[in-house]
């Protein structure tokens, strides 16, 4: 019996409602291209996995198909076409047979019994009243250094605060619509946008500041985007624009169009509002660049020194507006359906004189 096929059910969803793909396309801001390739199973014209299950779960909404049954169809389908391991493929059964599955079997006790362990004998610690996570669980470690960073953190994970005593780990909690960190001096719970001091030890005075960027409202599994910098007066000036860097206006091509201009150049915010599912690539400066797959009502907050790279999979699925002092400008980048990459940067104009630009991409 051949297999359901989910493209068939996409297609004869949106005929069934007399849809043409042209207007699907514009009222799920997914382009032509792309539901076509849903509709047709031709699944290697994403550029990611991340980019097809996202515009597959957008377009089964849509259309009012069953979600689940079309993700499973797709899993299904990716299951079918993987080739089939060596193994499954040996005719002959060998000799030795009885004895390996013997040695299975015992392994499989002795993981049980190992597992019963870790459940009832390894238990978690309890910080004031707080539940922390094992230790035994495998976890990301991020190491806290002189330079702040911005990095997505995710339940479980631990940030190392370097400190006179060696280092403070502190743990990531609740995900979902605030965040936690589990510290020895408690749980402190931030919002979105909010930045805070943390003192971690309890010893009274802060030795963080943590600022939360980015985090879902409806999805745990996505995690927090959190800038964390060290409270010390030798960094002060790693939240300034470094000045030194910043280009010649004459020597950047591909300017569009100025948003701001001063006599001196400063950190400031890009904030991105989600209208519909897209994917989002951004750099911050000189950091590590950070993607992620948003959904309608998602807010996503940037703060840059000098700059930020900007890569969305459909412009007009998003608002982009920018804070530059007290000012903000709302940002219009490109049209509907276009993949647009953009930069936001400060140029120097002349001594004195700054602007901040957005700078086209090829």
């Amino acid at each position: 019996m051949a297999m359901e096929s989910f493209g068939k059910l996409l297609r004869e969803a949106r005929e069934r409602k007399n849809i043409d793909i042209e207007t699907a396309a514009n009222e799920t801001v997914i382009s032509k291209t792309y539901l076509q390739a849903l509709e047709q199973e031709q699944l290697d014209i994403f550029p990611s996995e991340t980019y097809l299950t996202g515009f597959l779960r957008n377009y089964a909404e849509y259309l009012e198909v069953d979600v689940g049954r079309i993700t499973s169809l797709y899993r299904a389908k990716k299951i079918q076409e993987a080739p089939i391991p060596p193994s499954l493929l040996q005719r002959s059964r060998p000799k030795f047979l009885i004895p390996l599955i013997i040695t299975a079997i015992a392994l499989l006790v002795i993981g049980a019994g190992i597992a019963v362990w870790l459940i009832f004998f390894n238990k978690e610690e309890i910080i004031d009243g707080t539940t922390v996570l094992s230790s035994e669980i495998d976890k990301n470690r991020h190491e806290l250094t002189d330079q702040p960073f911005t990095k997505r953190v995710y339940k479980g994970d631990i940030i190392a605060v370097p400190s006179t005593e060696g280092n403070i780990d502190l743990i990531i909690g609740q995900t979902l619509n605030e965040l936690q960190i589990i510290t020895p001096a408690g749980t402190q719970t931030l919002e979105l946008s909010e930045e805070r001091e943390l003192d971690i030890d309890g010893q009274g005075g802060a030795e963080i500041i943590v600022y939360l960027s980015d985090i879902s409202r409806s999805d745990a599994s996505r995690g927090a985007e959190v800038r964390v910098v060290l409270k010390d007066k030798s960094l002060a000036a790693s939240a300034q624009t470094d000045m030194e860097s910043i280009p010649e206006s004459s020597q950047v091509a591909n300017q569009r169009y100025a948003i701001h201009e001063d006599n001196r150049a400063y950190p400031f915010t890009t904030t991105i509002t989600v209208r519909a599912a897209c994917m989002i690539r951004y750099k911050i400066d000189s950091q590590e660049e950070v993607e992620d797959y948003y959904t309608a009502g998602d807010l996503l907050t940037i703060q840059s020194s000098n700059g930020v790279r900007l890569w969305l999979s459909n412009i007009n699925a998003a608002k982009i507006q920018v804070q530059a002092g007290v000012q903000h400008y709302d940002l219009e980048m490109g049209k509907a359906g276009q993949v647009v990459a953009e930069d936001i940067k400060w140029v120097r104009e002349a001594p004195g004189a700054y602007k901040l630009v957005v700078i086209g991409l090829d």
